[in-house]
């Protein structure tokens, strides 16, 4: 049984800039201007084959920092720049002995992998295997430097179970203890994390586990009303709740869930809440496909 975890964004929608890389700094500038937030609606999009519509390039060796994942952050929600930020990860930059610079490269390898350019570019790929092992290995990297925090923990487990998503069915129940004792982990440090992400992901585990392997669909439940609870603002909380209840059969109540979501304003990022949304309408017509 495949562990399917959806995964969510994060907790702002960020402005988009104009940027280019330098050889020298690393980071991603643009010549001769100033950098700055961009007035609203202002958006320079980046082409593709690592290189900007103006001319501009991710030099090939930039190093990874934190000035520069931010940035790439920042610019994430445009497909053309997600191609270039794709095409730069799949180098394998090297990942430093830095913490914050460690899971912010985890955190940009899980968007970059399941949103937009990147979803049929990543998900259940060989692309992909290659990717979100990167991505969890910088995520082990954050943690075994920090392990009072909760970041490395949780975007480490995050990437290793898109990595097995990737890899295959066997893979993926393999890896899923060391995910789940990452997200127990993150869950006992900072619990709020993500809209209460760690709730949210370690009940799906619960969820999609065999008993044998760990599963509880007890458990699942209990999570997920923990992260709805909790975190009743954000929709993907309820869009797995959802579909939970719809692997129960009960599909009155994950129609009622689903639809709860659609209710609620977007909190994350413009391809992040496309995805949610597709997914809510998806739970609410299979549920009603089933009752009909």
């Amino acid at each position: 049984m495949k562990l399917k975890l959806i995964t969510c964004a994060l907790c702002s929608v960020l402005s988009v800039s104009a940027y280019a890389a330098t050889q020298s700094s690393g980071t991603l500038m643009q010549n001769s201007v100033s950098l700055g937030k961009p007035s609203a609606g202002e958006v320079k999009s980046l082409d593709t084959k690592n290189k900007l519509s103006n001319g501009f390039i991710i030099a090939q060796g930039t190093p990874l920092s934190i000035k520069f994942l931010d940035e790439c952050w920042d610019a994430r929600e445009n497909l053309n720049n997600q191609k270039v930020i794709a095409d730069y990860l799949m180098t394998m930059p090297n990942v430093p002995e830095d913490y914050e610079t460690a899971w912010k490269t985890a955190r940009l390898v899980y968007f970059i992998g399941n949103y937009g350019a990147g979803e049929t570019r990543f998900v259940d790929s060989k692309e992909g295997v290659k990717l979100f092992n990167y991505g969890a290995e910088a995520g082990k990297i954050a943690y075994k430097i920090n392990g009072k925090s909760v970041e490395g923990y949780y975007w480490y487990a995050i990437d290793l179970g898109s990595y097995g998503l990737a890899k295959g069915i066997l893979s993926a129940a393999a890896n899923a203890g060391d995910g789940m004792d990452a997200l127990k982990k993150a869950k006992e440090i900072d619990p709020t994390y993500h809209w209460y992400g760690s709730s949210r992901i370690l009940g799906r585990y619960y969820q999609e586990l065999p008993g044998i392997f760990g599963g509880s669909s007890k458990k699942a439940l209990k999570l997920f009303m923990d992260a709805t609870d909790k975190s009743a603002g954000f929709n993907n909380n309820w869009i797995f709740l959802g579909q939970f209840y719809n692997s129960r059969k009960e599909y009155a109540h994950g129609i009622d869930a689903c639809k709860k979501a659609l209710s609620l304003p977007k909190l994350d990022g413009r391809f992040e809440e496309e995805r949610y949304r597709r997914e809510a309408k998806s739970c609410i017509d299979y549920a009603k496909s089933k009752l009909n």
